[in-house]
């Protein structure tokens, strides 16, 4: 029995070691753990007390025993940015990316640290091991849409659009319900001719943020482009409600009025366009169009003269006023205008074929089937479905201005 009691007493001390040490431990390391958000809030009230070197005396006494804190770490580092010494403020975020790997504040800080140093796929890679674990994390978000925005857009200025429309696909994988990113890939689709892409972001986008002007701009270009014209213009002017000043928008508006043939309400917008941007030449060009099309020339004349006072090489106006001259027999001089034309615009069917119809009337034969064989297969090529934005009217002229 002594030796059983004995036995027992030795175990219970053993046990009794083990419980003690597992008190001390778990105090030392509650301790710590306060030492430390008390230190960060301290450096943090400093620091926000326009009192730096105070904050970096704190920091560095406590990293001195703590050499491995993330969140010291990267407060420190923050301030030495705000110091100017990145140099120093990127060693300190490596420690603490090294330490935390996933610490959120470290990879935010590197994150924009890189995106001001024009390192976007780097900075990416760190907003993007945050969003992994938080995908609302606000300064995640928004340093993965900047960093993917400049990206593109450096991509762009390099005429490098499949890798600009790379780039914000990959953010939108990240980000897929971040409504301006989708615009964005929505616009770049546009540009690039790949419609269906195109509408399927912007769809997207609509469906997060409906009131969204520039969402509805961009939809109303792409249904232009689809001709889904109805829908163009319900959204042209759903945008016009809100930007009602937007000349381009009105502009837009008139085309599509145009092409339905509502030439009264077209010729509103276009006109609204003009008072809100007198320096321009499209609208007069659509203008000069509509009366031209109404065989209204003495009134499309000045209108085309406008255009070409403010570029000499319009396309459509030069074949506008070869159209006029032409009606009205001066054939020598309709020639001259319709060459201009073609030599700026060589693929717009109009310019062709007015010309080849004015040689014939010149007498000069093989130069007039020349110029009408050309206008045949141009005519070919480009004629579009019915009510095409970009096809051409009843009366042979398109709508498209050349360039």
């Amino acid at each position: 029995m002594n030796q059983n009691g004995q036995r027992s007493r030795r175990v219970a001390i053993a046990l009794l070691t083990i419980v003690v040490f597992a008190i001390t431990q778990y105090g030392a390391t509650q301790e710590s753990a306060v030492d430390a958000t008390a230190v960060l809030r301290q450096a943090k009230l400093l620091r926000a007390n326009h009192r730096p070197d105070a904050a970096v005396r704190v920091l560095n006494s406590f990293l001195s025993k703590n050499p491995e804190d993330a969140d010291a770490l990267t407060l420190l580092a923050q301030i030495r940015l705000e110091q100017g010494d990145a140099p120093t403020a990127k060693q300190l975020l490596t420690r603490a990316l090294a330490s935390s790997p996933n610490s959120p504040t470290a990879n935010i800080a590197m994150g924009k640290l890189m995106h001001e140093e024009h390192r976007d796929p780097e900075a990416m890679d760190r907003f993007e091991t945050v969003l992994a674990i938080d995908l609302r994390n606000k300064d995640a978000r928004e340093g993965e849409l900047a960093a993917a925005t400049a990206l593109a857009m450096s991509a762009r200025r390099e005429n490098r659009q499949d890798a600009a429309l790379k780039v914000l696909e990959h953010a939108r994988s990240k980000l897929p319900d971040d409504p301006k990113l989708l615009l964005d890939v929505g616009i770049q689709a546009t540009e690039m001719g790949l419609l269906p892409e195109a509408n399927d972001s912007l769809q997207a986008a609509r469906k997060l943020d409906a009131s969204d002007p520039d969402i509805l701009y961009a939809l109303a270009r792409l249904e232009m482009q689809e001709q889904h014209l109805q829908e163009a213009e319900a959204d042209l002017r759903a945008y016009l409600t809100k930007r009602p000043e937007d000349a381009s928008a009105h502009f837009g508006l008139g085309k599509v009025l145009q092409v339905t043939q509502r030439r009264t309400e077209a010729t509103a917008e276009f006109e609204r366009s003009i008072q809100l941007q007198p320096a321009q030449t499209e609208s007069y060009y659509e203008l000069g169009q509509l009366e031209l099309e109404m065989q209204h020339d003495a009134q499309a004349a000045p209108l085309f003269q406008k255009v070409l006072a403010r570029d000499a090489g319009h396309g459509g106006a030069l074949t506008g006023m070869g159209i006029i001259a032409f009606r009205s027999k001066d054939y020598t001089r309709a020639e001259q205008y319709l060459a201009r034309a073609e030599q700026v615009a060589p693929a717009y069917q109009p310019a062709h074929y007015y010309r080849g119809l004015a040689l014939a009337r010149l007498g000069q034969k093989d130069e007039s089937q020349r110029e009408l064989q050309t206008a045949a297969d141009l005519d070919r090529k480009q004629q579009g479905p019915p009510g095409a934005v970009d096809g051409a009217s009843e009366s042979g002229v398109t709508s498209t201005p050349p360039r």
